[in-house]
């Protein structure tokens, strides 16, 4: 008990981080230390498919929301994201799209994380994700089926990834 409060007191934010980290899975509990959080006056970033990880990690004296602590979307997803990610973000909807695999990230799990503002950076129009999730995951196919068959673009592909045109929505 010491020990704990000691870590607390001393260490808050990285206390937060690893105790949020600890109760994954359980949003009433995640609910309850985002609470406790801003109490401490510790912010709480929201998850982004640029910067979050499978746990809740600390920047800059701040705790980055998880994609594992979001449901609907799982840990195999969550690091296959973060794989082909690697150092480079995504630049864009269509980056994201090309890069990642559709059998990896399904719709349920994209939708998830548009849901919970993991694609803010991007595209901050959430309804409009949403409504065209059928056009980047349709991109994310085209890519895995290119790279299958070892079709690769004439001209080496674009920087920023194939364009998704998603719908005008309100």
């Amino acid at each position: 008990a010491y020990q704990t409060a000691y870590l607390k007191a001393n260490y808050p934010v990285e206390f937060m981080a690893a105790s949020m980290t600890l109760d994954l899975g359980n949003t009433d509990k995640l609910s309850d230390f985002c609470v406790e959080a801003r109490r401490m006056k510790v912010e709480v970033l929201p998850p982004s498919v640029n910067h979050s990880g499978v746990h809740f990690s600390v920047e800059d004296g701040k705790i980055r929301y998880a994609m594992g602590a979001i449901k609907g979307v799982g840990e195999q997803a969550v690091e296959h994201i973060i794989e082909v990610r690697g150092d480079k973000p995504f630049a864009s909807i269509g980056d994201f799209a090309t890069r990642i695999s559709a059998r990896q990230v399904n719709k349920r799990t994209l939708e998830s994380l548009v849901n919970a503002g993991a694609f803010d950076a991007l595209d901050s129009n959430r309804a409009r994700l949403v409504a065209g999730m059928d056009r980047i995951l349709g991109v994310a196919q085209r890519t895995d089926e290119e790279a299958l068959s070892g079709q690769n673009d004439m001209f080496g592909g674009s920087e920023g990834g194939e364009e998704v045109h998603l719908p005008n929505t309100d």
